[in-house]
């Protein structure tokens, strides 16, 4: 019954049918090295398939910034990545770990929609949205990363953050083609506020006491994922925005806290007519092949009282088109 529910919603909002979609924040195509380089700072290479949701926007063919899929239409990144005037020739890179593959997807954008209350000064709301100029054709190593649905930090575990940026602190022109992980520790508003003064409400800081390990220049717009309990799904929790300096003692990385902007999110994709609805989601075995289609709608979550949540959001896009 929610899932048909949720299909004649979607269809009645898009005035089409809908394609049900329901397997963000997997990773069908990952499979564990036996062995890791280290290399992101203080990291080492990602695997094929292991961040399936991360992407590369560029300009004149380099990377500049990260981003990730939250649907095959729209890319989620952050807003100073576009503070200056947004290149004409803007493209992202969907589906490789290595930029220079010739297996890479890129998409070019139809519309870039930066935070209205961003703060140049403090970064303060920096967050964007990328809307493609085609939907990217999902497969096993182009997947959506899933979207939060609770407040509370000390759920998350096993956090991580990627990025085709800096490997060396100071240094900006030692980036890498190669794709960098790092595991990163979730850090208290509380802890964080002792060694960083200019925190917001929208502002996560993770990384590590002792440094070492850090996201860095070009790393931005990139997501910060992480697990909870059992579940094989990745959510992700932040996006990676700004730092006094990269993997140094008491400097930790912050991060736009993604759950704080899920209406701005709904609202602004519901006004260009490719609405995005998070999902809520637990543990699941691995997924079948993901089905391509301009059009996609998560499936509802089995919890009453997350398909609450996920009718009245629903109902509130309907009357947006209404109006």
């Amino acid at each position: 019954l929610f899932s048909r529910l949720s299909s004649e919603l979607c269809s009645f909002v898009h005035r089409a049918p809908c394609v049900l979609f329901v397997d963000c924040g997997l990773r069908p195509a990952f499979k564990p090295p036996a062995t890791a380089t280290m290399r992101v700072i203080g990291g080492r290479g990602a695997q094929a398939g292991e961040f399936p949701w991360q992407v590369s926007i560029q300009s004149h063919g380099r990377h500049f910034c990260g981003g990730m899929i939250i649907s095959s239409w729209w890319i989620l990144s952050a807003a100073h990545c576009f503070e200056d005037e947004t290149p004409p020739d803007l493209t992202v890179a969907v589906g490789v770990v290595n930029l220079k593959s010739h297996q890479r997807e890129m998409k070019k954008l139809d519309k870039l929609i930066v935070h209205e209350d961003f703060d140049k000064l403090t970064l303060d709301n920096d967050i964007a949205l990328l809307l493609l100029d085609s939907p990217i054709r999902l497969n096993e190593h182009k997947v959506p990363v899933c979207l939060p649905l609770m407040h509370d930090l000390l759920t998350w575990k096993n956090c991580w953050v990627a990025g085709w940026g800096t490997t060396a602190a100071g240094d900006k022109m030692k980036t890498t083609t190669m794709l960098q992980k790092v595991e990163m520790q979730l850090i208290s508003k509380k802890q964080c506020s002792q060694w960083i003064s200019q925190l917001s409400d929208n502002m996560l800081c993770a990384g590590y006491e002792e440094g070492g390990k850090d996201a860095c220049q070009g790393d931005s717009g990139g997501p910060l994922v992480c697990t909870y309990g059992n579940i094989r799904r990745w959510f992700a929790v932040g996006i990676v925005s700004w730092g006094q300096n990269c993997a140094e003692r008491h400097s930790p990385g912050m991060y736009t806290i993604i759950i704080n902007y899920l209406i701005w999110i709904q609202r602004k994709t519901a006004l260009e007519g490719k609405p995005f609805i998070p999902e809520a989601k637990g543990n699941t075995t691995a997924p079948k092949t993901l089905l391509s289609g301009a059009r996609k709608c998560p499936a509802p979550p089995k919890s009453p009282l997350l398909f609450f949540i996920y009718f009245v959001s629903t109902i509130l896009l309907i009357n947006i088109f209404k109006s």
